[in-house]
C-alpha cells in the first residue's frame, strides 16, 4: 500500500554534510537522529519514525546527475518496518538489487534518502519475538536463532537482522494454525558469529503478514501488516573473527580473485580448506599468525580449473603460544573514518565491557540496568580499542568451540563460511535470466478490458463467459514487484546474471511476440501478469481457429491482449532461451493447450526445452518464484532440482506453508519437449521434437 511520501535526506562521505526533512501529508517529523560507522565501515542510520510505518532507504553517489541535472536515487532497501518512534538500519550495500550497490566502504561518497512509503493496514499486526538466544548471551561459532510469529492474517513470514543487516532466509521453517484461526510460524536461522567482530551485537526480527491473495477477477483488497521483535543484545566471543571475502559473487573467468581473510584473537596455526558441494576439500592453505589472507584463483590444489558450483570455506585455528601483535589485528577502530564525532549517549550492559549507542535500544526499553554516559564517538572508539587490545593477550580461555551460550573465547575453533550476506559461495557464471511483470498499478482499483477480436466480425469468449460480454475487470497485482525482487535475489545467489528486467510501462506486447522476443536473448525467462483462456475459436492469422490463452499487458491507462499463438519462444544461441515460465492464471489451460497442439499452433519453436505455467486460476504469493529459483539452483539440501520439479514443488510449498485461505484447487503445469523433462539449469538434453504436457494439483 503506497501513501504520500515523507522524505529525509542525508549525505555521508568524509563528513556529515546535510540533514533535511520534508513536510508532506504523512509523517511530518522525519529527520535523522544519528549516523555512525562500524569498524567494518558500514553506515548505521537512525531516524525519527512513525509507529506502524514502512520505509524505503535510497542512495545516490552524487547530488547532481550530470546527464539529468537532478539527483538520481537508487533503491537501497525497501519495505523496512518502523521500530517505533526511532528506527535504525545498517547500510552494507545491496548486491542483490537489479543494479548492484556496493558496500559503503567501496564508495567515496554516499547520499541517503529515507522515504515513508506506507503503513500497516491489517487490523492486528503480527506478534514476533526471538526466543533463542536470550538477552546478553555470550556465544561463539554457529548460532541458532529461533524466531516465532503469530497473526490472525495469512502468509506469515519473518526476516532476521544482525545490527540492522538482513540475513539470508531461514534454514528451517515450520508453521501451524489453531482452532481459533491464528496462524503460527517458527523459523530457525543459523548464523556464523565468526563473520563479525567480537563484542556486542543486536539481533531483531521482523514479520510480514497479509490478509489474502490476489489473482482472478474482482479479488478483495489486500491488507498488510509488519511487526518488529524486541531487540536482543548478544556478545560474540570467538578465536576466529572477521571472516570476510573480497568478491560477493566470485567469477574467475572475469579475472577475479577471491581474497579470503580472517583475524584471530591470539597467535594461531590456521588451516583454510575450500570444499565443493560434495564436501570434498579441493584447495587447502595453511599458515600461522594473528590474521590470515588467501587469494583463491578458482583452481584446485593441482592447478586445474574447478567447475561452476557452490563452494564452502572451512576454517580451523589453534593458539600456538606465540606473541600476539596488536598492530596487525583487523579489529582496530583506528583505520575507519569517523563521520560524526559529536557527543551522544552510550550504554553499557551489566557484566559487559561492550559500549553501544543508547539509540539501538527500542522505545520503552527498561534502561535501569544500563550504565549510560555521554561521550564523543572518538573517545568511545579509543576506549573500546584499548579494551580489545588488552583482552587480546588473554590465553586462559576454554577450548570449547561449540555455539552454546556463556562460553569463553576458545583456544581452538572450527568455522564454516559464508552464512552472512552479501557474500555468495558460488563460483563462476551459471547463466543469464530475464524477467518482466505487470502490476497494472496505473489502471486504478480495477481496469476494464474488452475481449479480443476473433478475427471475423465478433469477439472471442473468455474464461467461462460468452463472446457477447463487453468488458472484463482486472485487479492490480502489486505483489508481483516483491515476487520479482525475491526471484532476483534467489537467482543471484545461484550466480545467475540478469539480462534484463522490465516492469509495467517499460515493456509491451511486442516483447513477447515472434522470434524477436526479448526473452529469446536469455537462457531462462519469466513473465508475471494476468492470464485468461478463450472459450471460442480465434480466427486471427496466427491462431488457425484454435482456442488459446490471452495475457493483458498495460501501456499507461490502456491495455491490450497478447495471444499465445503470437509467441515464438526459443533460441539456438548458447545463451538463448531454453526455459520460459509464464506466471499467470490459466497460462497453460489444458483444454485450450490441447486444441492448440491439435491444430499445429505452437507458441514455441524447435529450440525451446520447457514452457512452465498454470492449469487453473491461481493466487499470487510473494515466495513462489523465489522458491522456484532456490530449488533450481540449490534444491532443499544442496542438490538442485529439475526445472520441472522445482516449479511444482515451489508452488506446493508456498501455498501449504502460508495456510492458504482458498478452497478452490490450483494446478501448476509444465509443457515441454519429452527429451527435456529432466533438464536442470546445469544439465540439459537437446530437444527431440515431441512435446508432452503434465500438471499437478498444488493446492489443496
Amino acid at each position: 500500500m503506497k501513501t504520500s511520501k515523507t522524505v529525509g535526506r542525508l549525505v555521508v562521505g568524509c563528513m556529515l554534510a546535510l540533514c533535511l526533512a520534508s513536510n508532506l501529508q504523512a509523517q511530518t517529523n522525519l529527520q535523522f537522529t544519528g549516523v555512525s560507522v562500524t569498524d567494518e565501515k558500514a553506515t548505521r542510520l537512525a531516524w525519527t519514525s512513525q509507529p506502524g510505518g514502512i520505509y524505503e532507504v535510497d542512495e545516490a553517489d552524487s547530488l547532481i546527475d550530470t546527464n539529468t541535472g537532478a539527483t538520481t536515487w537508487n533503491v537501497l532497501y525497501e519495505d523496512y518496518p518502523s521500530q517505533g518512534t526511532n528506527t535504525f538500519w545498517l547500510d552494507t550495500g545491496n548486491y542483490l538489487a537489479d543494479t548492484t550497490i556496493p558496500h559503503p566502504s567501496q564508495s567515496p561518497m554516499r547520499f541517503y534518502r529515507v522515504v515513508l512509503t506506507g503503513t500497516n493496514t491489517t487490523p492486528i499486526i503480527p506478534t514476533v519475538s526471538i526466543i533463542s538466544p536470550t538477552n546478553s548471551t555470550i556465544a561463539n561459532g554457529a548460532i541458532s536463532v529461533t524466531v516465532t510469529v503469530n497473526s490472525d492474517q495469512f502468509f506469515l513470514s519473518t526476516k532476521l537482522y544482525v545490527d540492522g543487516q538482513e540475513m539470508n532466509e531461514a534454514d528451517v521453517s515450520t508453521n501451524w494454525t489453531d482452532d481459533g484461526g491464528t496462524n503460527y510460524v517458527q523459523d530457525t536461522y543459523i548464523i556464523n558469529s565468526c563473520e563479525w567482530p567480537n563484542g556486542s551485537h543486536t539481533l531483531f526480527a521482523t514479520a510480514y503478514c497479509q490478509s489474502g491473495a490476489s489473482g482472478p477477477h474482482d479479488s478483495s483488497p489486500i491488507l498488510i501488516g509488519y511487526g518488529v521483535s524486541p531487540f536482543v543484545p548478544v556478545n560474540f566471543d570467538n578465536l576466529i573473527t572477521h571472516i570476510a571475502f573480497s568478491q560477493p559473487f566470485f567469477a574467475p573467468e572475469d579475472g577475479q580473485t577471491q581474497q579470503v581473510t580472517a583475524s584471530f584473537t591470539a597467535n594461531c596455526d590456521w588451516t583454510l580448506q575450500i570444499m565443493d558441494s560434495s564436501n570434498n576439500a579441493v584447495r587447502t592453505a595453511t599458515g600461522s599468525g594473528d590474521s590470515m589472507e588467501f587469494d583463491w584463483d578458482g583452481k584446485d590444489d593441482g592447478g586445474s580449473d574447478l567447475p561452476v558450483g557452490n563452494y564452502t570455506y572451512s576454517f580451523s585455528a589453534e593458539t600456538n603460544g606465540e606473541a600476539f601483535s596488536m598492530m596487525s589485528g583487523r579489529s582496530s577502530f583506528a583505520s575507519r573514518s569517523v563521520i560524526d564525532d559529536s557527543a551522544q549517549l552510550w550504554a553499557v550492559a551489566p557484566d559487559s565491557e561492550n559500549v553501544v549507542p543508547l539509540a539501538i535500544y527500542p522505545q520503552g526499553f527498561d534502561t535501569n540496568s544500563l550504565t549510560i554516559f555521554s561521550a564523543m564517538t572518538s573517545e568511545v572508539e579509543s576506549l573500546t580499542a584499548s579494551t580489545r587490545s588488552e583482552s587480546a593477550f588473554s590465553t586462559d580461555s576454554e577450548s570449547d568451540s561449540s555455539s552454546s551460550s556463556d562460553a569463553d573465547t576458545p583456544s581452538s575453533q572450527n568455522s564454516s563460511a559464508p552464512t552472512r550476506p552479501p557474500t555468495n559461495p558460488v563460483k563462476g557464471h551459471a547463466g543469464v535470466y530475464g524477467f518482466a511483470y505487470d502490476t497494472y498499478s496505473a489502471n486504478g482499483p480495477h481496469f476494464q478490458l474488452g475481449p479480443p477480436s476473433n478475427g471475423l466480425l465478433g469477439h472471442v469468449g473468455l474464461e467461462g463467459n460468452d463472446a457477447g460480454q463487453s468488458t472484463f475487470n482486472y485487479d492490480p497485482l502489486p505483489q508481483y514487484k516483491k515476487e520479482s525482487s525475491n526471484f532476483v535475489k534467489a537467482m543471484k545467489k545461484g550466480n545467475w546474471s540478469q539480462g534484463f528486467a522490465r516492469a509495467d510501462d517499460h515493456w509491451s506486447i511486442n516483447d513477447l511476440r515472434g522470434s524477436g522476443s526479448i526473452f529469446n536473448g536469455v537462457k531462462l525467462g519469466l513473465v508475471l501478469l494476468h492470464g485468461t483462456y478463450g472459450t471460442t475459436a480465434d480466427s486471427t492469422s496466427s491462431a488457425n481457429m484454435c482456442k488459446q490463452m490471452y495475457f493483458p499487458i498495460t501501456a499507461g491507462q490502456s491495455a491490450q491482449y497478447v495471444r499465445m499463438s503470437e509467441m515464438s519462444l526459443g533460441s539456438s544461441a548458447a545463451n538463448g532461451l531454453k526455459w520460459m515460465a509464464i506466471a499467470a492464471c490459466n497460462s497453460l489451460f489444458h483444454t485450450d493447450w490441447n486444441n492448440m497442439q491439435s491444430l499445429g499452433v505452437h507458441p514455441y519453436n524447435s529450440n525451446l526445452h520447457l514452457l512452465l505455467g498454470t492449469g487453473t486460476v491461481v493466487y499470487t504469493d510473494d515466495h513462489i518464484m523465489e522458491l522456484w529459483a532456490k530449488y533450481m539452483t540449490k534444491g532443499t539440501s544442496g542438490t538442485p532440482m529439475t526445472i520441472k520439479d522445482a516449479w511444482i514443488n515451489a508452488a506446493h510449498d508456498a501455498y501449504h506453508n502460508s495456510h492458504f485461505p482458498y478452497a478452490n484447487s490450483m494446478m501448476f503445469a509444465v509443457a515441454g519437449d519429452s527429451s527435456c523433462m529432466s533438464d536442470t539449469l546445469s544439465s540439459s538434453s537437446a530437444p527431440g521434437g515431441s512435446w508432452t504436457y503434465s500438471s499437478q494439483t498444488v493446492w489443496p
